[in-house]
């Protein structure tokens, strides 16, 4: 082979090499592209450089609505109700699945919300489901009496609803009467806090050592907890009662 014709063949040989080199250089920035826009399209990649972390996000668990068959577990037992109420032989003295209307016993109506609990004129048309509640005394001695009663709403918003519209009436009752017995009851300050209204009625010029009543109302997910305690010296003990339940409701989710 003469010598120009070696150095043609090396001239190729070389441009080939070059051309082959330049080639993959120009594939590997295209490959990592390719790489990235997929990861970025399915999984969203996440990349971290040096000691950074990589951070997950999740969402706030929504609690289930509770449904009918759970309401007669959330209610105090006896034994924790004589606790509450500072009381020894408090027993049922009825269990409902319905509720009662006292609205021709007292007056005026604006105040059956805190005469008692689980009223059903008070309910009405508030879309509720289902209700359970309970009355307690301690007999022939009568000096405790505590009704628990919760109430069942298709949805938290449904329940938020009731508990909105009771935040806005309750206050509306300063003062009001039994008509059977013609006692006078006076309320007290109300308070709304941390998804509980709560108040005191005190039975005006009562026998010693006084009588009075305290009554809560709580919103827990998609039920309403209406508490009656009436002795002596109520307290908050219906306040503390409403949270008790609130925490069974709440342990449920």
């Amino acid at each position: 082979m003469s010598s120009r014709a070696a150095l043609w063949r090396y001239r190729a040989t070389v441009s080939v090499a070059l051309g082959s080199n330049r080639e993959e250089h120009m594939r590997q920035p295209t490959a990592a592209i390719a790489i990235a826009v997929i990861c970025v399209l399915i999984t969203g990649c996440a990349v971290t450089k040096g000691n950074a972390e990589s951070t997950t996000t999740t969402r706030p668990m929504i609690p289930r609505p509770l449904v009918e068959r759970e309401l007669a577990e959330l209610l105090l037992s006896t034994e924790q109700v004589n606790v509450a109420m500072g009381a020894t032989g408090m027993t049922v003295t009825n269990t409902h699945t319905a509720m009662s209307d006292n609205s021709a016993t007292m007056a005026p109506q604006e105040c059956l919300a805190i005469d008692g609990a689980a009223e059903a004129p008070v309910y009405g048309n508030s879309g509720y489901l289902a209700e359970r509640d309970q009355s307690l005394n301690d007999g022939d001695k009568f000096t405790h009496y505590f009704k628990q009663a919760v109430v069942l709403f298709p949805t938290v918003e449904r329940a938020g609803a009731f508990f909105d519209a009771s935040a806005q009436q309750w206050p509306a009752c300063r003062q009001y009467s039994h008509t059977q017995s013609e006692s006078q009851w006076s309320v007290g300050q109300i308070s709304n806090a941390n998804g509980t209204l709560s108040t005191t009625a005190t039975q005006q010029d009562a026998s010693a050592p006084g009588w009075g009543c305290g009554r809560a109302l709580a919103l827990r997910n998609n039920v309403i907890i209406d508490i009656n305690t009436c002795s002596a010296n109520p307290a908050d003990s219906a306040l503390k009662i409403a949270d008790h339940i609130a925490a069974n409701v709440t342990a449920r989710w």
